[in-house]
């Protein structure tokens, strides 16, 4: 997946609410995922547990 630099709008914006490793209810949307790092890549992106609705 080709991302935008600095962006991070796809781990931000939407709501989830199938549980997250290390987020058992979810997230609320506008709300950073915990898995969001620094410069802005899911540190999850290859990991089996990441939530289907972030494919």
């Amino acid at each position: 997946m080709q991302c935008r630099e600095h962006c991070g709008a796809c781990c931000i914006a939407p709501s989830i609410s199938s549980p997250i490793p290390g987020m058992p209810r979810g997230k609320p949307g506008g709300v950073p995922c915990i898995h969001l790092s620094s410069d802005y890549r899911c540190l999850i992106f290859d990991d089996p547990r990441r939530p289907k609705v972030c494919d």
